[in-house]
């Protein structure tokens, strides 16, 4: 089976594309790859209360296995925008599609679709960053490196059955979340805990608007 084409980007020219091999870069990411970011996109869905869903990563996985982790995620392909990468992974590892909306206009979108969110998700595009783990000294130091395209969403819909990259979901409510993170932090993925601290206020924000509503 070949191996799957990702896209990489260097800090120092982050509007040129350029691309490897999934395994080949992971297995030389330290060397011959080491000024390579390779692009991910994640996302987090919260139901209309306020829970945040969690998928557990496979025990296989070759980072983070068995750990929680963004609701859905995945790396973008050749020839992909990050928005096609989010849809196609959600429809892949939910079992759902997840309509995309600008911030600007999202909304009302929520005001006249939300009834619909047993059948679909509905998101946006938050933000995009480069993160190397191996610098930062918030969270415990890792090999992994990326450039992150991150995106909110709401969804209070079933999920499919995990592909063998996911041992399966769990909703679990904020402060819960806050409580594991802090007591437990080896059951969640150092991904996961730098969103929700990157991206509190966003997170917060979303939450006020979008969720516990009647």
């Amino acid at each position: 089976m070949p191996d799957e084409l990702i896209v990489l980007y260097t800090k120092e020219a982050p509007n040129t594309p350029l691309s490897a091999g999934r395994t080949a870069y992971y297995d030389h990411a330290l060397d011959t790859y080491s000024t390579h970011y390779p692009c991910v996109v994640d996302v987090l869905l919260f139901n209309s209360q306020g829970e945040l869903l969690l998928q557990k990563r496979a025990r296989t996985k070759r980072f983070n296995p068995g750990k929680l982790h963004t609701t859905v995620g995945g790396h973008i392909n050749v020839g992909e925008h990050h928005d096609f990468t989010m849809v196609h992974e959600c429809m892949e590892e939910l079992g759902a599609p997840l309509l995309l909306f600008p911030k600007e206009t999202f909304p009302d979108a929520y005001s006249k679709l939300h009834a619909y969110a047993t059948r679909a998700a509905f998101g946006y595009f938050v933000d995009e960053r480069f993160r190397d783990f191996r610098t930062d000294s918030k969270f415990a130091q890792t090999a992994i490196k990326d450039r992150s395209y991150f995106y909110l969403g709401l969804y209070d819909g079933p999920f499919g059955s995990p592909d063998r990259d996911s041992a399966g979901y769990e909703w679990m409510s904020l402060e819960t979340f806050g409580d594991q993170m802090k007591n437990h932090p080896d059951q969640f993925t150092n991904g996961i805990a730098l969103f929700v601290d990157v991206y509190k206020k966003e997170i917060e924000e979303f939450v006020a608007l979008y969720c516990n509503k009647k």
